[in-house]
């Protein structure tokens, strides 16, 4: 593969992954925008998915064809498939599969499903930033054998390496959105006990833990129910108030 091409790949996934603002842009539009870019990059590629693992198992977080969500499931419950392989083997594999109808032996209840899908072959390769495997992005064909050139396999190995930053950038952005909610809900409740019961800030925090832990809920939710609480209090307070006056009047 001659480095222009390469060059000229590279820089047009580069202008891609950044012309939109993470601002004005969730993380489900960039994972879809991420795969479509995918599809018109790599060479005989008709499908292509981006799947990621934490501790809970395997997920589909994006595909181009709803056949690929279903694919992911299998993998799952089976416990084998491209996705499983690349992701175990480290940060720089790559697995290539050119006949599903021929993959029986290494893959025997995944590659069946996979050609009774219609999938012929597939490249996945491991997704692995700072040396630590987030998941995986794969490219799908119906034709047998798409991705045993080299020039394919360069230019997905390209791609994945700059698809990795983007999507742990994001994925490390949700976490800090999220802390952050977290962080401003228990800040409410402990404003909320500290008007109700004359706590001090610290005294308040430690009654948020002591409730979280006795009905055995996380300190957000609790803080969480604290808040929404008060705010149907304050909303049924007026209205008390008014209905008061009212029959006073009478």
């Amino acid at each position: 593969m001659e480095t222009q091409e390469l060059h000229s790949v590279l820089q047009a996934q580069a202008e891609r992954l950044l012309s939109v603002p993470g601002a004005d842009q969730d993380t489900d539009q960039q994972y879809t925008r991420i795969c479509d870019d995918l599809v018109r990059a790599v060479p005989h590629a008709k499908w292509a998915a981006l799947t990621t693992q934490d501790r809970s198992g395997l997920h589909c977080l994006a595909a181009t064809d709803k056949r690929i969500p279903e694919l992911a499931r299998v993998m799952v419950d089976c416990g084998h498939g491209p996705c499983i392989d690349a992701i175990a083997a480290g940060s720089l594999s790559e697995v290539v599969i050119d006949d599903f109808t021929e993959a029986g032996d290494r893959w025997p209840v995944f590659a069946p499903a996979a050609a009774s899908a219609g999938m012929r072959s597939v490249l996945c390769h491991a997704m692995a930033p700072e040396e630590h495997p987030i998941g995986a992005m794969t490219v799908w064909s119906d034709e047998v054998g798409a991705f045993s050139d080299d020039r394919s396999r360069t230019i997905m190995a390209a791609f994945v390496t700059q698809a990795a930053v983007a999507v742990y950038g994001a994925q490390r952005a949700e976490h800090l959105v999220k802390a952050l909610t977290s962080r401003d809900v228990i800040g409410r409740a402990k404003g909320i006990l500290i008007e109700r019961f004359r706590l001090t800030d610290d005294s308040a925090f430690r009654l948020l833990v002591r409730s979280s832990q006795d009905v055995n809920m996380k300190l957000c939710d609790v803080a969480e129910v604290l808040c929404r609480e008060a705010e149907a209090r304050a909303m049924t307070v007026p209205q008390a108030r008014s209905g008061s006056g009212s029959d006073l009047a009478r």
